[in-house]
C-alpha cells in the first residue's frame, strides 16, 4: 500500500475517532492517592492483590512430555509416497546479521541459517512451541532446582557433507558444543549463559547442565525454541579449525547435510540419502537465498525464482493477486507495542529508595491507564494491519502459553478497551485537565518487523491529543535514541516498539533492573516476582511466577498492548503446499523439514 493511500486511510480512520469520542459513554476510571480532583470519577474494579505462587514450591523434575501428547500429526501415507512435483525448494529471506559456518560466531537469531543440518536438545512443537524430546529422548530438574540433567537418544548419527554416516552422537558431543560456544573468540549470544554452567558427563548418554544460580532461559536457548546450542560432532571438529570454518560447517544430526554456500547469497543443503532417524523432510534440496529488500524478495517470488518469503502486509495483495498463498505460524510470537520509558528503581533491593525520576507522570497508574483507554486499537488494527493483528491482552504472555490467564482477556474491554472519556477521567484523578495537560514525548520512527510504524505512531499520538495529552513527537536517530536509553536518561519517553522473545526473556527485557535496562516501566513487586520466575528451570513453577508478574503488570498499567503481529510466509502454490511452523521466535525460522511440497 503506497504511502498517499496509508495517508488517506489515517484521515478517515481519525475523522471517524473524532465522531466517535462525542458519543462514547462514560467509561471507568479510578483514584489515585495524589491529584485526585473534585469531578466524580467512574469506578474501575480495584487491582486484585498480585497473586504468590506457595512460598515453599519447590523445583520437582520436569517429566519429559509423551509423544502421544506432543507430537506432530504424522503426513499422509498416501501423498507423502507421491512425492513433491519439485524435488527442490528456494526460500528468499532477509539476511542474518552474521553469516558464518562457525555456531561460535553466530547464535539465537542468526542460527537458523544452519538449522536445516542441526538438531537440540530440546525441540519445539510446532503447533504449540511447546517444548518436546529432540537429541535428549527426556529431561529433569536437578533436586537443587539449579542443574537440568538430560538422558539422550542412543546410536544417533552424524552426517558428513555427502551425506554418509560419521560416527554417533553421545554426551561427549554435547559437552564439545558447549566448549565451542564458550571459546575465548566466541561471539554466540548463549555464551554468557555456558559460561556459567558447569557440565558433568555421566555416561555416553546423561549429561548434566549446572549452574549456581538457576537461569529459566536456558530451557529456551539449550532448545529449538529459540536456538544457539546446535549439537555437533566433536570427532569432526577436531579436523577443522574450527575458529574459521570457510569450507563447511561442523557435522551435525539434522535431516539435511551442507553443499555450499556463497557469502552474502546463499547457502545449499540437501536431503539425507537415507531415513532420518526421526524427521521426514520432503524437499531432496534446500537453499535459502539472502534477499534484503522487500521489493526484490516479491519481485523473486512473482517470477517464481523463490517459493518462500515473507513480504509487507500491503504486499502480500499483490502476490495472492498473482495466485501465491500466505501460510501463518501457529503460534503468537512477534509483538507490537509502546513502552514508556522513565520509572526507572533507584535501588531494586529497597523499595524505599524510590524512583530515578520521581516527577515523570508516567509514575501515574491513571496517566499509564488513561494513555492505553484513549488508543483505539480496533482502528489501528483496520487501518495499518489489515485485521491481521491479533489481541494482546497481555503484554509478552500469549493465549497459547502455560502462563495466560483467562481474566486478562475477559477483563480487557473493560480496562483497557478504547474509552475517551473514561480516559479523561483518569488524567483528572491523576491532577491533570484542560488548564494542566500532561506532557509526554513520543518517538517517531521505523520498525522494520512491518511498515506504516510511522503512521501508528502518529496516529496514537492524534488519539492521546483527543483526550487532552500534550505530545512532543521526537526524530531522534536509533544511535542517540539508544545510548540515552541504555543510559537511563529517558524520564518521559514512550517508544512504538517490535519484540520476538520467549515471555520470560520479554519480561526480563522490559520490566527488570538486569542488563540491560531501559526498556519499560519498573517496579518493586514485579522485580521480586519476575526474579523467582527467572530462577526456576521448572516449567510448571516458572508459569506461575511468571502469571504473578503479569498479574501486576496488567493491572497496573505497566505498559501499552497493542497486537501480536502474525508471522506469514507468502508461497508458491504450485511448489509449497504446507509449512507447518510456530512462527518466528526470536527473529528466526524454524522446522524447514515441515515444508511440504504440492503433489
Amino acid at each position: 500500500m503506497s504511502r498517499d493511500l496509508l495517508g488517506r486511510r489515517l484521515l478517515l480512520v481519525l475523522a471517524a475517532l473524532v465522531a466517535a469520542s462525542i458519543f462514547v459513554a462514560c467509561g471507568s476510571g479510578d483514584e489515585e492517592a495524589t491529584g485526585t480532583t473534585a469531578d466524580s470519577v467512574a469506578a474501575v474494579p480495584t487491582p486484585a492483590p498480585v497473586q504468590f505462587p506457595d512460598a515453599n514450591l519447590t523445583s520437582p523434575a520436569t517429566p519429559a512430555p509423551s509423544a502421544a501428547d506432543t507430537s506432530p500429526a504424522p503426513a499422509d501415507d498416501a501423498m507423502m509416497d507421491k512425492g513433491p512435483k519439485t524435488t527442490r525448494v528456494v526460500l528468499g529471506l532477509i539476511p542474518a546479521r552474521a553469516l558464518s559456518n562457525s555456531l561460535r560466531s553466530l547464535g539465537s537469531t542468526s542460527a537458523f541459517q544452519l538449522k536445516p543440518m542441526y538438531e537440540y536438545l530440546m525441540d519445539t512443537h510446532p503447533e504449540t512451541r511447546q517444548l518436546i524430546p529432540g537429541l535428549a529422548k527426556s529431561w529433569e530438574v536437578e533436586p537443587n532446582g539449579a542443574g537440568l540433567r538430560f538422558f539422550l537418544e542412543e546410536g544417533i548419527p552424524f552426517h558428513d557433507t555427502d551425506g554418509n554416516e560419521a560416527g554417533v552422537m553421545t554426551a561427549d558431543d554435547v559437552a564439545w558444543t558447549r566448549e565451542d560456544i564458550v571459546a575465548e573468540d566466541s561471539t554466540n549470544s548463549i555464551r554468557g549463559l555456558m559460561r556459567a554452567a558447569e557440565v558433568e558427563i555421566v555416561s555416553d548418554h546423561e549429561i548434566v547442565f549446572r549452574w549456581e544460580k538457576p537461569d529459566a532461559d536456558a530451557l529456551d536457548f539449550i532448545g529449538n525454541q529459540v536456538g544457539g546450542m546446535e549439537i555437533n560432532s566433536r570427532a569432526d571438529a577436531d579436523t577443522l579449525d574450527v575458529g574459521v570454518l570457510k569450507d563447511r560447517p561442523i557435522n551435525g544430526t539434522g535431516p539435511y547435510t551442507f553443499v555450499s554456500r556463497a557469502q552474502e547469497q546463499d547457502i545449499v543443503y540437501k536431503k539425507l540419502p537415507t531415513p532420518h532417524w526421526r524427521l521426514d523432510a520432503d524437499f531432496e534440496e534446500i537453499q535459502i537465498r539472502w534477499i534484503p529488500e522487500s521489493s526484490t524478495r516479491l519481485a523473486a517470488l512473482l517470477a517464481r525464482e523463490v517459493h518462500i518469503t515473507n513480504v509487507p502486509f500491503e504486499q502480500e495483495p499483490t502476490a495472492l493477486a498473482d495466485g501465491m498463498k500466505i501460510i501463518t505460524g501457529k503460534v503468537n510470537t512477534m509483538r507490537t507495542f509502546f513502552q514508556m520509558q522513565g520509572v526507572y528503581l533507584n535501588d531494586p533491593g529497597d523499595a524505599s529508595s524510590g524512583y530515578k525520576f520521581p516527577d515523570t507522570p508516567l509514575l501515574s497508574r491513571n496517566v499509564r491507564g488513561a494513555l492505553n483507554r484513549a488508543i483505539n486499537r480496533d482502528a489501528l488494527n483496520e487501518a495499518f494491519f489489515f485485521s491481521l493483528g491479533q489481541p494482546m491482552h497481555a503484554i509478552h504472555v500469549a493465549e497459547t502459553h502455560g502462563a495466560f490467564s483467562q481474566r486478562w482477556k475477559d477483563e480487557f474491554d473493560e480496562r483497557y478497551g478504547y474509552n475517551p472519556t473514561a480516559a479523561r477521567d483518569m488524567l483528572r484523578a491523576a491532577g491533570y485537565d484542560s488548564n494542566n495537560p500532561v506532557e509526554t514525548n513520543l518517538f517517531v520512527l521505523g520498525v522494520t518487523q512491518y511498515s506504516g510504524g510511522e503512521d501508528v505512531i502518529e496516529s496514537v499520538a492524534q488519539m492521546w491529543s483527543d483526550v487532552g495529552v500534550k505530545v512532543n513527537l521526537l526524530t531522534w536517530d536509533n544511535a542517540q535514541r539508544s545510548a540515552r536509553s541504555r543510559a537511563l536518561e529517558l524520564n518521559n519517553h514512550i517508544t512504538l516498539s517490535v519484540l520476538i522473545a520467549p515471555p520470560i526473556l520479554a519480561l526480563r527485557l522490559g520490566h527488570h533492573t538486569s542488563p540491560p535496562r531501559g526498556g519499560g516501566v519498573e517496579d518493586f513487586v514485579v522485580e521480586e516476582v519476575f526474579e523467582k520466575a527467572r530462577r526456576s528451570l521448572d516449567l510448571d513453577v516458572q508459569n506461575q511466577w511468571l502469571q504473578a508478574a503479569t498479574n501486576r503488570i496488567y493491572d497496573e498499567y505497566m505498559s501499552i498492548p497493542l497486537f501480536w503481529v502474525p508471522v506469514h510466509a507468502t508461497v508458491d502454490p504450485e511448489v509449497v503446499e504446507d509449512w507447518v511452523f510456530p512462527g518466528t521466535v526470536s527473529g528466526t525460522w524454524t522446522h524447514f523439514w515441515n515444508i511440504r511440497g504440492t503433489r
